[in-house]
Parts: C-alpha cells; structure tokens; sequence
C-alpha cells in the first residue's frame, strides 16, 4: 500500500471515531437532558392498575396495611361478596410481635365487615406464595374471579406471580394498586428518596428472578 492510501486509511479511521465519538456524546447529552422522562416511565413500566371491577372475590396481597384498606373499601363499595387476606406469620411493632391475622380482622370489625366475609391464609412469606394461596382459597371454594389488590410498584411481579399460580384454574383476575400517593411512593421522583429507590431496583431484580425461577 502507497503511502498517499494509508494517510487515506487512517483519515478515514480518524474521521470515524470522531463521528462515534460525536454520536456518544449527543446520546449522552439526550440521556442526562431526559432523565427525569425514562426515570418515569422506567417505574411506570413496573405499574400494572386496572379499574375495578365485580368479582367473586377480592385479595389483598401481604404487605403493607395499605393494601388491607384499600380492599376493604372495595368490598365495602360493592366490588365482592368476600375478602381474601393473605398474611405473614408475625410482624413486629416497635419491636413487639403482632398476630397480623388477629389485626385484620380488628380493622375489619371497624370497617363493619362480618367475620363470615373473610378468608385469612397465613404464613405466607412472598409474592409467588401469596399468589398459590389465593389460588388454593379460590379453587376450594370454586371461585371464578379474583380482583387483587397490591402497591403500584409491586403490580407487575404479583400480575405475574398470579398468573403464573392460577394456570388452568380459569380464573379471571383483575389488578388494582394502591394509589401510589397513599404509600408516600412517586412514579415523578423516586430516584430522589432512598426508600423509593431501593424498593423501584428491588423490584427489577425480583422480577428477573421470578422470570428464571417460575417460567
């Protein structure tokens, strides 16, 4: 090769990774100018919210006290004839156990819900659990459709937890979230608090792990 075609070569190997360079930069520019539109939607994609609608039965999901109210009012609006609680084994206080069984159906006794309206499953200690819980409850009692209640950012691994669990049974299911006001939680700026952006990343890890371990 002449010497006049490797300066040629090596313009045009220059000019290229000026070009990529150029390019970089220009997505890097786009990223940090938009991050708080895909850090939005990246939560947003994590939400699964449906409006309510009648079912045979209405699950809260174990959790946080939030989704207990929130289905409660759902029952209490008409939304089903029954309530599902699934609940942990014990939980704690300010440091003292408390039967979280035995606090449901206190609030519920405040709410005005007979006891005859409630189904409680225990001992459950994660989503997928939950989910074959509700499964088991709604099987037994022949029940068709569950409209289950959880947090915004949880949705979309309980929707595929509860899918996953219900597989031949039939059952109609439908998601309603908290809202995410309720729980302090915010789809505009959770990357801004500690707790919100633990709970967003965990929340990606689970799913990655429920995908591999429940396929």
């Amino acid at each position: 090769m002449t010497e006049k075609k490797t300066q040629g070569v090596r313009s045009r190997r220059k000019s290229g990774c000026l070009a990529a360079g150029l390019v970089s930069l220009a997505v890097l520019a786009a990223l940090a100018l938009s991050y708080r539109c895909w850090l939005t939607a990246l939560a947003s994609a994590l939400v699964v919210d449906e409006p309510p609608g009648y079912a045979d039965a209405v699950v809260a999901v174990s959790g946080n006290h939030f989704r207990r109210l929130r289905a409660m009012e759902l029952y209490r609006q008409g939304y089903a004839g029954l309530l599902i609680f699934n609940v942990s084994d014990t939980t704690y206080y300010f440091g003292l156990a408390v039967d979280p069984a035995a606090s449901v159906r206190e609030e519920a006794c405040r709410q005005g819900i007979p006891g005859d309206s409630m189904v409680i499953n225990r001992n459950i200690g994660s989503t997928f659990e939950d989910a074959l819980a509700a499964a088991e409850t709604a099987r037994r009692l022949g029940l068709k459709s569950l409209l289950v209640v959880t947090s915004s950012f949880s949705s979309r691994r309980a929707r595929y937890a509860y899918r996953k669990a219900t597989e031949g049974l039939g059952l109609e299911l439908r998601f309603c979230c908290v809202p995410p006001e309720t729980e302090k939680m915010s789809l505009e700026s959770w990357w801004t608090r500690e707790r919100e952006l633990v709970t967003v990343v965990n929340e990606y890890l689970k799913l990655v792990l429920y995908c591999l371990k429940y396929r």
